[in-house]
C-alpha cells in the first residue's frame, strides 16, 4: 500500500477513532506496555545492538523505562485529561455556562530521529492514540533494524488504520509531507525541521519541533567543578554525544578549570576505561558521514586548541573517543554547528557577562545548563538568557521528569512534550458557549437608548 493509500485509510478512520472509548485506547496501549515488558524488550535491544552498538543495559534505562513511565502517566490521567471541564462566567454573561472539551485533531503523523528510535516515536505515538487520533510513524532510514522491529511490534497491537509504521527514506518522508495531516510531530535537526514546517504551512497543519541547537553549559565560581565535571561528562558522552539535549560546549571560570578537568578526565575513564573505542558501553556513531563530519571537527578543534584527552578513533566500528577539547577557536566549525557527538569544546571565562554576551549572540538554545551553588549567579544567567529550558547541577534528567514540559524556543523549537503539554500538542481545547436565560444582547442591542448608556457606564465603573 502506497503513502497515498496509508494517509486516506487514516482519514477515513480518524471520526471513527475519536468516538473509541478510553477503555478501549488504554486497553491498546496497556498490550504495548506488556510487550515492552515481555519478550519485546529483548527484540528491541537486539535491534539497536545492531543499530548502534548499544548495550541492553542502555536500552532499557534510555528507550524501555522512559516509554513506560509516559504509559503510566497515560494510564493514570487520561480520563481526567479527557474530562469536560467548566470554566467561570463572568457576571455581565449571566444565564450562560462555559466549557472546554479536548478533542482529538485527527490524523498525526510522527517522524522520529534515529538516536533514540524507540522513546521518540513510541512516547508521542502513544500520546496521539490515547487522544483519539490515528497515527502514522515514519521511523528513521538511519536505524533499519529498530525501525522493522518498531513496524512488527505496531502491527501486533493496533489495526493497521489506528496506527501504521512507514519506512523508507527523504522519498517517503517527503511524499508523507505532502499529504494534509491534521498534526505533525517532528523530532530532529533545525534544518529539517524548516523543511517539515513549510510543508505543513501548506496544509495550515499545526506542527511540534522538537529540535536542538547548542546548549551551552556555564561553571561558575562557586560551583563544585570536580562534581560538575563528571556530571558533564556522564551527559556528553552517553550514546556518543548523539542527544539533542547534550551539553555542547562548556564555560568554566578560570578559577576553577583544574578541578573541571580532573573531574571530566576522571568521569571518561571510570565509564569507558583506557580505552572508549574498545569499550562495548560506548556506543557507535550512526552513520559513516556522521563519523568523518565528526572526526573533522574534533581534528580541527584540537588544532586551534588544547588536547584534554580523546581524539582517538576507528572507522570500521564508527568511533570517535570521548574527546576534550580547552579553548579552540570560536570561529571553528565546533562553534558554529551543533555538535551532536563525542567532542566537549571547553572554555575558559572571567567575567559572566562576556559569557551572556556570547551566549545571546546565538539562536536560543533547548537548555541552558548552570553549574553553581549561588542562587544569585543562577537567576541572573535565567534572566538573561532564552531557552527551552535550565537545569542547574545536572544534565540531561530534566527530560526524565514527564511532568515538566520539555520543549524548545525559536530555532531549538516549538511546542512541547511530556505529561499533560504534550497531550495539548495532539488535541484541540474545543469552547463550548451554552445560554440559558435572556441574553445580554436583548438587553443591550440597538437602539441604543440613554438607558443602556447608563447600564453600560454602570458595568464599566463596578465591574471593571
Amino acid at each position: 500500500m502506497g503513502v497515498n493509500e496509508i494517509f486516506e485509510s487514516h482519514r477515513l478512520q480518524a471520526p471513527a477513532q475519536a468516538e473509541t472509548s478510553v477503555k478501549y485506547r488504554l486497553d491498546k496501549l496497556e498490550q504495548l506496555r506488556a510487550a515492552l515488558k515481555g519478550p519485546w524488550r529483548e527484540k528491541l535491544a537486539t535491534a539497536l545492538e545492531a543499530d548502534f552498538g548499544k548495550s541492553a543495559v542502555e536500552v532499557g534505562l534510555t528507550e524501555i523505562f522512559p516509554t513506560l513511565d509516559n504509559l503510566a502517566l497515560l494510564r493514570k490521567n487520561l480520563r481526567n485529561w479527557l474530562r469536560v471541564k467548566k470554566v467561570k462566567t463572568p457576571l455581565p454573561l449571566f444565564g450562560t455556562s462555559s466549557y472546554t472539551r479536548a478533542e482529538p485533531k485527527g490524523t498525526t503523523l510522527v517522524i522520529a530521529p534515529w538516536n533514540y528510535p524507540i522513546f521518540l516515536s513510541l512516547h508521542p505515538l502513544s500520546t496521539s492514540f490515547a487522544a483519539g487520533n490515528t497515527v502514522i510513524l515514519k521511523p528513521s532510514e538511519m536505524v533499519p533494524h529498530t525501525s522493522a522491529a518498531l513496524a512488527e511490534l505496531i502491527a501486533e497491537i493496533f489495526t493497521p488504520e489506528e496506527v501504521t509504521v512507514v519506512q523508507g527514506g527523504v522519498e517517503v518522508a517527503t511524499e508523507l509531507l505532502q499529504q494534509p495531516f491534521n498534526h505533525i510531530f517532528f523530532t530532529g535537526s533545525t534544518e529539517v525541521g524548516k523543511i517539515v514546517m513549510k510543508a505543513a504551512s501548506a496544509h495550515l497543519t499545526s506542527v511540534t519541533l522538537e529540535l536542538g541547537g547548542k546548549s551551552p553549559t556555564i561553571v561558575d565560581r562557586s560551583a563544585r567543578a570536580y562534581e560538575a565535571g563528571q556530571r558533564i561528562a556522564w551527559a556528553k558522552f552517553t550514546n556518543a554525544g548523539q542527544i539533542c539535549i547534550a551539553p555542547d560546549h562548556v564555560y568554566v571560570h578560570q578559577s576553577k578549570v583544574d578541578d573541571f578537568r580532573r573531574g571530566v578526565l576522571d568521569a571518561v575513564t571510570n565509564y569507558y576505561g583506557p580505552e572508549a573505542i574498545d569499550s562495548t558501553d560506548y556506543v557507535k556513531l550512526v552513520h559513516d558521514r556522521h563519523y568523518h563530519r565528526l572526526v573533522a571537527m574534533a581534528d580541527e578543534a584540537a588544532e586551534s586548541g588544547t588536547l584534554w584527552s580523546g581524539g582517538e578513533r576507528d572507522e570500521a566500528k564508527r568511533k570517535l573517543a570521548p574527546t576534550v577539547v580547552f579553548n579552540p577557536r570560536k570561529d571553528a566549525k565546533c562553534m558554529k554547528e551543533e555538535i551532536f557527538g563525542p567532542l566537549l569544546p571547553v572554555f575558559s571565562y572571567d567575567r559572566i557577562e562576556d559569557v551572556l554576551e556570547e551566549i545571546n549572540s546565538r539562536e536560543h538554545p533547548l537548555v541552558v545548563y548552570i553549574y553553581s551553588n549561588s542562587k544569585k549567579s543562577i537567576r541572573k544567567i535565567q534572566l538573561h538568557t532564552r531557552a527551552g529550558a535550565t537545569a542547574v547541577n545536572m544534565s540531561l534528567l530534566q527530560i526524565a521528569n514527564n511532568h515538566l514540559p520539555f520543549g524548545g524556543v525559536g530555532h531549538s523549537g516549538m511546542g512541547k512534550t511530556n505529561g499533560h503539554s504534550g497531550f495539548l500538542e495532539f488535541t484541540n481545547t474545543r469552547s463550548e458557549f451554552y445560554q440559558w436565560g435572556v441574553p445580554v444582547s436583548k438587553l443591550l442591542s440597538a437602539p441604543y437608548t440613554k438607558g443602556k448608556q447608563r447600564l453600560v457606564n454602570l458595568l464599566i465603573k463596578y465591574l471593571y
